[in-house]
């Protein structure tokens, strides 16, 4: 993807991004603001991007992204309140994000739970309300199925799970099933919705869905696997649970071109336009950070 691409995504996610918050200076003023600086605080937007993305590949290289809008925004909320809670000190408890100070250490935990709870809402009500606007029924049923999908994909049986897991995940005892169950549901689970959301919203059908959600899986698992190699060196001093603790940085890089390839190939099975997909696999293949 171009940088110009990019920044054209950024900037019409970014207009729909602050707009389902108040900025009133009413009495609850302190969530507002909270709920902002976490939304401020320099995310890439890969999540939303992938949903504008995905959509585009199904309506001909659309421009007129005002359909898949709300789900996207709500994913971008989704991600958010799971960083903030991340940061907390019963989680992570880390004082710095993306080289700013953490909502927690901004404010203080109460106001961090609530933020987060504010933005879980706020997805829920941004996607309801696109809901009640919709009159053609087939549209309303895609609709209907991607909110069920976010959700299941925030959720228990997803980020949720996968956050779980990485609670309770021993370095001891981990094992390679179990450190990828992890990464496919906390941080895959959050890449592959806004894809196949994309797909679903943009009218894809059963046979490209299964190929996207499929390239998602694979999306997924590339991302936190260049995590691993980017940290390696400092992983395998902590005691934090990543792949790095069963395998080696060699290892680590053929599995991460295996999963680039992977990707790819799913994408291959769609006979449209994929090549922006495409960019993103080899962008996140070769990041530095």
């Amino acid at each position: 993807m171009t940088a110009n691409r990019y920044d054209e995504l950024i900037d019409i996610i970014d207009q729909h991004l602050y707009t389902n918050i108040p900025t009133t200076d009413d009495f609850q003023k302190k969530i507002y603001e909270s709920m902002k600086y976490s939304l401020s605080t320099g995310g890439k937007r890969i999540r939303p991007i992938l949903a504008l993305v995905s959509y585009s590949i199904f309506n001909e290289g659309t421009n007129d992204f005002s359909e898949i809008l709300p789900f996207a925004v709500a994913i971008e909320y989704i991600h958010t309140y799971s960083l903030i809670h991340d940061d907390l000190p019963a989680m992570d408890n880390d004082d710095i994000r993306r080289g700013k100070p953490t909502n927690h250490k901004v404010y203080n935990e109460a106001i961090a739970i609530l933020a987060g709870d504010g933005l879980l809402n706020l997805s829920g009500e941004v996607i309801s309300k696109e809901l009640e606007s919709i009159t053609d029924p087939i549209k309303l049923k895609r609709a209907i199925k991607s909110f069920r999908y976010i959700f299941s994909s925030s959720g228990i049986q997803g980020m949720v799970g996968g956050q779980t897991i990485d609670i309770d995940l021993s370095v001891e005892d981990m094992s390679l099933e179990e450190v990828e169950t992890m990464y496919r549901l906390k941080t895959g689970s959050l890449i592959k919705a806004p894809l196949a959301v994309g797909a679903i919203i943009g009218g894809a059908t059963p046979e490209e869905l299964i190929s996207i959600e499929g390239y998602a899986e694979q999306l997924g698992l590339q991302y936190q696997i260049k995590d691993d190699i980017l940290d390696f060196d400092e992983d395998i001093k902590s005691d934090v649970a990543t792949l790095s603790k069963l395998v080696s940085k060699e290892e680590l890089e053929k599995l991460l071109v295996k999963t680039y390839n992977r990707a790819i190939n799913y994408l291959d099975e769609i006979d449209r336009n994929t090549d922006e997909l495409k960019s993103i696999a080899k962008d996140l293949l070769n990041r530095s950070k």
